[in-house]
């Protein structure tokens, strides 16, 4: 297993049967999400907790429940209220009545043992249908209704933290001011990859996914960096963010920059027919150059392989390179099942199996990257210096 965050949840992993319910005593959770419609992360998320779960070709029963959902932005194919009635949470019509047992109440009272955002927060020039209010206006939300019941409840935020790195920085520093455990990101550095790759020695890591950028840079960043991060005994974050799109195939420094690792990976795609022909001239590269002089590329190239595959490669002090990646399934997207373990772990400790700076980190990479390609040239931030300490496998 390349990645500590994997290897963490497959060690604490116990054998059960699912029960279809959560026992009782369980932990319940208030769902925040955009929509609970099917398929969605609402869905692949909540259905383990209500259901049960695979890890691999283990079966968890999951010692979650759900206390209540707030839709933000329902669809017309939402399924809330029939999930609620046939399991028996709350529907809720605001964030205060999804926590609250008595949002009227002098002294209200948390009527939840954890909090789940999943609400929509796209990049600005996505071209997707925003969500009524900012991540961070949710968030803070949140933090407001435990200072009012002096709850330190987890709280896990699914994907990037936020459009902004303002925002998202808001996020973290808020909650670490409170004491509240946070934990953020994608499923993709729960997944286990198809082969294990090592970090140790690790000059140069490439990670290659479709395209476009707002869909699948972010899970491509999470990869690169659940990847990066275990280099060293402490992360010290991005110097700087360059943006050179097709351009990287003709660099003339390219050799320096992975090319060999990411010949390789398009060459051998599991979906894909596996590198004829140039890259088209709308691929998105980002050169990641790391406050300890590592390097990183995120390449997201149209018409090679499916959506469902992600490709991680990384080239080694001696000249060696390695190669693997990862095909994520179809319904019912099993992979979800690390990551809902993981969550298991939150919730039921009060302690992230993986720092929330990792995302944090992720979410300023993409955001850099989005900046980079805008105003045509590298971004270097003294925000993209995030440090903290990986997690690190058995």
């Amino acid at each position: 297993m390349a990645l500590a965050a994997a290897a963490l949840v497959a060690a604490a992993m116990p054998s059960a049967t699912p029960t279809g319910a959560a026992p009782a005593g369980a932990k319940r959770i208030a769902f925040l999400v955009d929509s609970w419609y099917p398929w969605s992360h609402a869905d692949v998320i909540g259905t383990r907790f209500l259901a049960g779960y695979r890890v691999g070709d283990r079966t968890v029963a999951s010692p979650l429940g759900i206390a209540s959902v707030y839709t933000d932005a329902p669809r017309a194919t939402d399924q809330t209220r029939a999930l609620g009635a046939r399991h028996g949470f709350r529907i809720a019509g605001s964030i205060a009545e999804a926590l609250l047992a008595d949002p009227g109440a002098a002294r209200p009272r948390l009527d939840a043992d954890g909090v789940l955002v999943a609400t929509r927060e796209d990049l600005p020039d996505s071209g997707q249908p925003q969500s009524p209010r900012r991540r961070v206006e949710v968030m803070r939300e949140v933090y407001r209704l435990l200072d009012l019941t002096g709850a330190r409840v987890p709280v896990f935020v699914d994907k990037m933290l936020a459009a902004s790195w303002q925002d998202s920085q808001a996020i973290t520093s808020e909650a670490a001011r409170r004491g509240i455990p946070l934990m953020a990101g994608s499923v993709l550095p729960f997944t286990p990859l198809s082969r294990p790759l090592h970090s140790a020695g690790v000059q140069v890591g490439v990670v290659v996914a479709s395209t476009p950028y707002w869909a699948f840079g972010f899970h491509a960043a999470e990869l690169l960096q659940g990847f990066m991060e275990q280099r060293a005994a402490r992360e010290t974050g991005v110097r700087e963010v360059r943006e050179v799109g097709a351009g990287y195939w003709t660099m003339p420094d390219r050799e320096g920059w992975g090319g060999r690792v990411m010949d390789a990976l398009l060459a051998s795609p599991r979906t894909g027919r596996g590198g004829g022909g140039p890259v088209r001239g709308d691929a998105r590269v980002l050169l990641i150059t790391y406050a300890d002089g590592a390097r990183g590329v995120l390449a997201l190239v149209p018409d090679r392989f499916d959506d469902s595959e992600f490709l991680l490669g990384a080239q080694y002090g001696d000249g060696t390179v390695a190669t693997s990646g990862l095909v994520l399934g179809g319904q019912p997207y099993d992979h979800f099942g690390y990551l809902v373990h993981a969550l298991v772990q939150l919730y039921t400790t009060g302690r992230s199996p993986v720092p929330v700076e990792r995302t944090l980190l992720s979410t300023a990479i993409v955001i850099a990257g989005v900046q980079a390609a805008r105003f045509g040239q590298p971004v270097r931030d003294p925000a993209l210096a995030v440090s903290y300490t990986p997690p690190r496998g058995p």
